[in-house]
């Protein structure tokens, strides 16, 4: 049974054949694309829950990332300042150093002064 033999017989039930023909083809499309309209759904709820966790994520980085910098701020600064220390004590132990040497060879110059 063919659209073209009917048109021969009956022009009503060869419009009513091809309709039933392409309704018969849209059910196959139908039931092939359903399944992957769900299957699309699915995966774009599992994509907007994972961006969702994501940008939680990210902030928390981002916060964490704000902090590490105070904190290598305070740790620069703190090693700033024990290096100022250090050359300031070494400064200190050669004037230390130099004003021993000074007296101590003042201290043999007093017995030919006196």
């Amino acid at each position: 049974m063919t659209v073209e033999s009917l048109k021969n017989v009956s022009s009503a039930a060869a419009g009513l054949c091809e309709w039933v023909i392409n309704i018969v083809i849209y059910y196959n499309v139908v039931v092939t694309v359903e399944p992957k309209k769900k299957a699309v759904a699915e995966g774009q709820a599992t994509l907007d829950a994972a961006n969702e966790k994501k940008a939680e994520v990210d902030a928390l980085v981002a916060k964490l990332n704000a902090e590490v910098q105070v904190l290598q701020d305070a740790y620069d600064t703190a090693m700033k300042n024990k290096k100022e220390a250090e050359e300031k004590a070494a400064k200190c132990d050669l004037k230390l150093s130099l004003a021993s040497r000074l007296l101590n060879a003042l201290g043999a110059e007093k017995e030919r002064w006196a």
